[in-house]
């Protein structure tokens, strides 16, 4: 995530494929987020993607 401020909604997908890992090891790692609650939602607010970012580095 090049700059906080331009960072729109994401799939878990796309976020899944910009760690490099698979969609159901992202799914079990958002898990670990305290204060993060996505559910079924496939896609993350902003905001969701921000404290990912902060939590586990920017990805690739």
């Amino acid at each position: 995530m090049d700059d906080y401020r331009n960072i729109r909604f994401v799939s878990k997908a796309e976020l899944a494929l910009r760690f490099g890992i698979s969609r159901e090891t992202l799914r079990k790692k958002l898990k670990e987020v305290k204060g993060l609650n996505t559910g079924k939602r496939q896609l993350l607010y902003p905001w969701e993607v921000r404290l990912v970012c902060q939590v586990f580095g920017e990805g690739r």
